[in-house]
């Protein structure tokens, strides 16, 4: 028959997606996360479905045409802090500079109420400390000419200098490597001679990019994850063997696509969950058709948005990481510290969500693994949203005793006098709030308003909450997909072969258009190699370009699609695209028609079509959801505040057609849909349920 897999591991739970290739039907199923080890709760995941498929997990993974991973293995070493010892060899003169940080590390990614506190605020901790960083006696300048020649004997000497101090990973970032790479390379060929077996990051391989503080950063960040991930990799893929995996292991990329174990590039896989929850968005937004839409992904421990606009999301190429700069291409999401496992504190006299969560391990108070701080999760079991006995299909059944100490003890006997309910109806109101706020940041903040798209709830816990963090932004419709609770599992197997390179360029290229179109085929032929180096052909491979440009004297980039920009057009295509951006960004007033465009970096994005899942079209079954109303039972709505009789849906019984009023409670294997009072819940003819939440929508 055929499947294609894709899984993605959380902070609390890994979910696995497998969709058969004859039928389009989507087995998902949430797993445990195993921090101490990953694989564990992976397989644990195959199994059950493997399981609902009818087969063992090594008849699946034989089975399997297409197996996709997103992990958090690259954010785990960041966040924690427990990568390789590192070393940095850079320019002789620059040794300080990954340590002054352009001077804006102690608030570099920070929210603005903590830049206030500048004082309070502290560099993140030195990757690379100052005795573990080698200077290099040679210099390029800015045009790639050699100034100081790298001798053998000197990229020996700094080799030998970090390797004496044990180092287990070795990062090389030296000053306009990026136009002339030989010095670097050199290095490198020293380092494989004398220590078999090193990671070596190279900052020129990862950024070909001016920025020479960004390029050292990157090249570190990834030195510093590289040994965990790739050992973390080939363990998988021993493991995956084992258990008859025949089909190529795919890893998602933070730009939405995948790459082969062998030539993922660490770093870039950091976020690659959120990406893969945007990628499937998208697959699903291409059939349902909606253009607009506000992705939301709430799980375990964070709440992620994306857009997409007029079909497509956005991509930046430079992110800030627990301080850091990386230059890596990502889809661009935002988050905050909420979800499931967010852990409700009392500050003083206020009630705190989050941003530190109790994760797979212990785990919210209810889960019964040792956990005692009170979450949201607890919070929603106590108000009635959750079923204590069909948590994860029935396979964890949830304390509502252990939820009510947990949340009474920390929060109602010091805020509400001892009331766990509207201690439990605080905590979700919240969080709810929490969430909305950083919706309308990633809308109307920039420019979207809200009331012209559908959002898109996803996550283990994003159908539970949608309905919350949706009001009061305008928006009218919510789309919950048939695979939520697992959907960044499934965009991970909705994802195509991927490679993007950038570079920077001499302002003036944009006035030599012959010139500027070599440039962009140079670098498409690079990414196009890539490509097919993993048995893509030619004929499904297809490119976009783009550039970075920003108007003479101005300090922020616009990233513009360049697209109808090649031959002697390239050059008048870009001016026009980037006028054009302008305006619909910051309005057609603020335009400036007595200064120039400049060209700061082009690039391009490469990508191989690979087999990925259907979606089927269903019959509609008519409107009567009768056979799939299971019961009814208390739950306290807190826009209400007071308790309510309240219909039950099995998710699983509900047929494409079927309509009903809220306030309701849908159930489904992995997740709980809550629709509100006075909206109105269908299932469309992609087995979605949508929630109206007034008359009208958006498409």
């Amino acid at each position: 028959m055929g499947y294609i897999t894709g899984l993605d591991i959380g902070g609390t739970f890994t979910d696995v997606s497998a969709v058969s290739v004859e039928t389009g039907a989507i087995y998902t199923a949430k797993a445990r996360s195993t921090p101490w080890d990953l694989v564990e709760g992976l397989v644990e995941g195959l199994g059950l479905v493997a399981e609902q498929a009818g087969l063992t997990t090594e008849e699946l993974l034989a089975d399997t045409v297409k197996f996709a991973h997103g992990t958090t293995q690259t954010s785990n070493v960041i966040f924690t802090w427990v990568g390789a010892k590192t070393g940095l060899i850079t320019t002789r003169g620059f040794a300080d500079e990954i340590l002054i940080m352009r001077a804006r590390g102690r608030v570099a990614g920070l929210g603005l109420a903590d830049r206030r506190k500048l004082r309070e605020t502290q560099k993140p901790p030195q990757i690379v400390p100052r005795h573990l960083i080698a200077e290099a006696a040679e210099r390029i300048d800015h045009r790639g000419r050699v100034l100081t020649g790298l001798t053998r004997e000197e990229a020996t000497r700094v080799v030998t200098e970090l390797l004496d101090k044990g180092v287990e990973s070795i990062a090389v970032s030296l000053l306009w490597a990026q136009e002339n790479s030989a010095h670097e390379l050199l290095i490198k060929e020293i380092i494989n001679e004398l220590a078999p077996g090193m990671h070596v990051s190279l900052g020129h391989e990862l950024a070909r990019v001016a920025g020479e503080y960004e390029r050292a950063s990157t090249a570190v960040i990834n030195a510093f994850v590289a040994p965990t991930v790739e050992h973390y990799l080939d363990r998988l893929v021993g493991r995956m063997t084992d258990l008859k995996l025949q089909a190529p292991l795919l890893v998602l990329q933070a730009s939405g696509g995948v790459n082969s174990a062998e030539e993922t590039v660490p770093i870039k896989t950091i976020e690659s969950g959120p990406a893969a929850g945007m990628v499937g968005v998208k697959a699903l937004m291409d059939n349902v058709g909606y253009d607009n839409v506000i992705a939301t992904d709430v799980g375990g421990t964070t709440f992620k948005v994306g857009l997409l606009v007029n079909g497509q999301w956005s991509v930046t190429q430079e992110t800030i990481i627990n301080q850091y700069s990386l230059l890596i291409p990502m889809i661009d999401l935002v988050s905050i510290g909420a979800g499931g496992g967010s852990i409700a504190w009392v500050d003083d006299t206020r009630l705190r969500i989050g941003p530190l969560s109790a994760g797979g391990d212990p785990g919210p108070a209810c889960y019964g693994w040792g956990g005692t701080q009170p979450t949201v999760t607890d919070a929603d079991l106590v108000l009635g949203f959750l079923n204590p006995d069909r948590f994860l299909a029935g396979r964890l059944s949830l304390s509502r005793e252990k939820a009510e100490a947990a949340i009474k003890e920390q929060v109602a006997d010091r805020l509400f006098g001892g009331d766990v309910v509207k201690a439990a109806a605080g905590i979700r109101h919240i969080v709810d709030s929490q969430m909305g706020d950083l919706v309308r940041k990633a809308t109307i903040e920039r420019g979207h308003d809200p009331r012209g798209f559908v959002l898109v709830a996803y996550g283990g816990a994003g159908p539970l909450h949608a309905s919350g963090y949706s009001r009061g932004i305008g928006v009218k419709t919510i789309l919950v997909p048939q695979a939520a609770t697992g959907f960044s599992a499934y965009g991970a197997a909705a994802s195509d072969i991927q490679h993007s390179i950038h570079r920077s360029v001499r302002a003036d290229l944009l006035d030599d258009p012959a010139a500027l179109d070599r440039a962009y085929l140079d670098i498409e032929e690079e990414a196009r190699a890539l490509v097919e180096k993993q048995n893509v052909s030619r004929s499904d491979i297809s490119s976009s370009r783009w550039a970075e440009m920003r108007y003479e004297r101005q300090l922020h980039d616009v990233r513009v699609d360049a697209k109808d920009a090649v031959g002697e057009q390239v050059s008048a295509g870009l001016r026009e695209a980037f006028i054009e951006r302008y305006e619909a960004l910051y309005g057609s007033s603020a335009t400036l028609p007595n200064a120039s465009p400049q060209l700061l970096r082009i690039g391009v994005d490469v990508v191989g079509a690979i087999t990925k899942p259907t979606v089927h079209e269903l019959e509609l079954e008519g409107e009567d959801a009768g056979a799939a109303r299971s019961g009814t039972r208390q739950v306290f709505w807190p826009e209400l505040m007071e308790w309510a009789e309240t219909p039950i849906y099995d998710g699983t019984l509900l047929r494409p057609g079927n309509v009903f009023a809220g306030a309701a409670i849908i159930e489904q294997p992995g997740t709980t849909i809550v629709v509100p009072p006075g909206a109105t819940s269908t299932v469309d003819r992609f087995g979605n349920n949508v929630i109206h939440l007034a008359v009208g929508g958006s498409k």
